[in-house]
């Protein structure tokens, strides 16, 4: 059975549209938060296109560029307070589709054929690399220098970015205290650096943790270095 994903924390409302898509031979994965979507487009999962429901996803347009970039999958928006200024916006940031969720609720048979025609389109555009990277809570966009935690934007200054975004890509290993300066300061490594090193790295995780203060995704090897640990 093919799958759509579903963003949208309602879930009695879900389960009901859930009914009427398997009429279609179509099933849907629901997620709460925009991150958690992105990351299971990033993860490779496979569906059939994306729907975000804006009654109950109110800031999706913030990271819909971002989901953009992470899939070649139609994306769907649907909500009760329809206007062609939102429409408009929704589009021009990556959405296929913007409507009025009465359309969504009453004529699944038509949107499913906009939904194959979209796929169609998106099915023959070159695959691009994506720059999406995904650790827990986290969504980094290399493309658009964006960090969200759950949904909520983080801003990180250049080096404080680049510090995060090397410690992602190397996710579960050790980066030690050289390795980090020369790849974000460049060479001519100093021991006295790592001082400016540990207070940068310092501010990364305060502003992660103002976030969720009882989660610790940067850890410190002490005369070491450092580990992302999502």
């Amino acid at each position: 059975m093919e799958r759509i994903l579903a963003v949208d924390t309602n879930v009695s409302v879900h389960e009901e549209k859930t009914k009427k898509w398997t009429k279609y031979g179509i099933g849907t994965q629901r997620v709460n938060t925009m991150n958690d979507a992105i990351d299971k487009l990033v993860q490779g999962d496979e569906f059939l296109f994306v729907v975000i429901n804006e009654d109950t996803i109110s800031d999706f347009m913030k990271q819909l560029p971002i989901m953009r970039d992470a899939t070649e999958l139609p994306l769907f928006v649907v909500t009760s307070a329809y206007t062609l200024d939102k429409k408009i916006k929704a589009m021009s940031l990556g959405a296929d589709v913007y409507e009025p969720f009465i359309a969504y609720a009453e004529q699944n048979v038509l949107l499913a054929l906009e939904i194959l025609k979209a796929q169609n389109r998106w099915a023959k555009r070159p695959q691009k690399q994506l720059s999406i990277l995904t650790g827990g809570d986290i969504i980094l966009s290399r493309l658009r220098r964006k960090v969200f935690v759950k949904d909520t934007e983080v801003s990180l200054a250049k080096k404080e970015f680049d510090i995060l975004r090397y410690l992602m890509a190397n996710s579960g290993c050790v980066v030690e205290h050289k390795e980090l300066i020369e790849e974000i300061w460049g060479k001519g490594y100093n021991e006295k650096d790592t001082d400016i090193l540990w207070r940068t790295v310092n501010r990364i995780r305060t502003k992660l943790s103002n976030i969720y203060p009882d989660k610790e995704y940067i850890r410190i090897e002490r005369g070491v270095g450092y580990v992302f640990e999502p």
